[in-house]
């Protein structure tokens, strides 16, 4: 497990050190309203993610990362990674951040450093991603990140959009993106 940097956050595996954290974060009513499906999560369950992740990290090379913030002291202020999808086992890109960072493009800046390095260490063929419909916030960041619409259907029974990425459709979007600045 390794930490990840970026101009603005480090990015750090998750650990028990951030158990306090990111329970706090998992049970913000505008967090959890399409993180949890608006549940209230106990510190069991949040240290049981934490665990999986570490796991995932040691058996499959992956896993969800704690987004500090170094303007704020490497406060926990989200998080970014991946877990294995429950219908292929690929990687899925999730993602949350505090409200009061919302719209400061953090969320994108971390997406980025964990793409990359699931297509460079990883060597990752597709990253596929998920959201409730109505969540157009994380439609967009996911947009940004270069994700290409796949499907919208029924998951979980909640109204759900898919996208995905490829190390192709990645580079191609860098490239589109250079070039446009």
């Amino acid at each position: 497990m390794h930490e990840l940097d970026t101009e603005r956050l480090r990015l750090q595996p998750f650990a028990v050190e951030h158990l306090d954290a990111l329970h706090a974060l998992w049970t913000d009513p505008d967090v959890r309203r399409y993180l949890w499906d608006d549940r209230v999560i106990s510190r069991e369950r949040a240290a049981k993610v934490i665990a999986d992740s570490e796991h995932n990290f040691a058996e499959r090379g992956f896993g969800f990362w704690a987004m500090l913030l170094r303007a704020e002291n490497d406060a926990v202020v989200g998080f970014c990674g991946y877990r294995p999808f429950e219908e292929t086992g690929e990687p899925e890109l999730l993602y949350g951040i505090l409200p009061r960072f919302w719209g400061k493009g953090l969320v994108s800046e971390a997406g980025h450093a964990v793409i990359r390095d699931g297509f460079e260490r990883c060597g990752f063929k597709r990253i596929i991603a998920a959201t409730d419909t109505p969540n157009q916030s994380s439609v967009k960041v996911m947009q940004r990140l270069g994700m290409l619409f796949l499907k919208r259907g029924t998951f979980h029974g909640l109204d759900t959009v898919f996208f995905e990425l490829s190390p192709e459709d990645y580079a191609a979007h860098l490239e589109h993106g250079a070039r446009s600045t």
